[in-house]
């Protein structure tokens, strides 16, 4: 029989059953089932509120990734003179990708401590915030990727099988964004400069990751270099985007398509482990 030790909820001062390490996956899971339903709504809410009182509303989610796309073709084709055709569509899902990962990985690192008043009122999962986080950028971002729809017609790209490579690409970035998320929310909620740390990571892994290029534009004499950059995990996931539109082969080794698998699996399992272990411990610090 799995041992079991108690931990008092500082919050509320009620006692809560903590699971044994090993025993930690099969508690986060049941979470999930037994409050799939408050995951929803709370989905549901934060989509409705990040757009409440702007005028042009869901809008956004299309006009704010195509504007910055429009940005970076200006700069890099018309006035770098970057001759790719397919370089426009390229920029915008690889804007949507990065933004879907960064808005997720840093919301979940901060779950806890942004809904501080509400875990002081009441005990539920708080596991719940960051799934909540990572659910209603998803949604926005599958909005968001109703923009790429007239590039499709326009570059008369094919339709077929490929697009699967989108809900693999969107999967592994969600699952990553939610582990490293889950992994670090306790400690953020100590030491508040986790959370701008990673606003920094984020922003400089914008640049740093084939966001506005591709990995097909790295010269042939820095072919040296394409190793160090698949170090990076969420290269993988932003190239299985750009083939899951354009309908190119996946050119990427297995070898690393299972390096950023892995390495995204070993996070959720580690995030689930570190956040089921500690929370109840880092509420007291909110």
């Amino acid at each position: 029989m799995t041992e079991m030790t108690s931990q008092v909820d500082g919050d509320l001062g009620v006692i809560h059953p903590s699971p044994s390490i090993l025993a930690s996956p099969i508690h986060f899971y049941r979470n999930i089932v037994q409050n799939k339903s408050m995951i929803w709504n709370f989905i549901r809410r934060d989509v409705r509120i990040r757009y409440r009182n702007s005028l042009l509303g869901y809008i956004w989610t299309v006009l704010q990734p195509l504007l910055l796309a429009g940005v970076y073709y200006f700069v890099f084709t018309i006035i770098a003179g970057q001759e790719e055709e397919l370089y426009p569509i390229w920029v915008l899902i690889g804007v949507i990708t990065w933004q879907f990962f960064a808005r997720s990985l840093n919301g979940s690192i901060t779950s806890i401590s942004r809904n501080a008043n509400m875990i002081k009122l009441i005990y539920f999962p708080r596991e719940i915030f960051a799934l909540t986080t990572v659910g209603s950028n998803a949604i926005i971002t599958g909005l968001s990727l109703l923009v790429v729809i007239p590039f499709i017609f326009y570059y008369d790209l094919p339709f077929g099988l490929h697009f699967l490579w989108l809900l693999a690409g969107l999967s592994i970035s969600a699952v990553m964004a939610l582990g490293i998320g889950m992994m670090l929310a306790p400690l953020n909620t100590v030491h508040g400069d986790i959370a701008h740390l990673f606003q920094f990571i984020t922003k400089a892994g914008f640049f740093l990751s084939p966001v506005m290029w591709t990995l097909r534009m790295i010269p042939a004499s820095r072919s040296d270099m394409l190793n160090y950059i698949l170090l990076n995990p969420m290269v993988v996931p932003l190239e299985m985007m750009r083939c899951g539109v354009d309908g190119s082969e996946f050119q990427i080794e297995m070898a690393w398509v299972a390096y950023s698998i892995g390495f995204t699996l070993v996070s959720l399992l580690l995030g689930v482990i570190i956040f089921i272990q500690t929370e109840s411990k880092a509420v007291k610090y909110i």
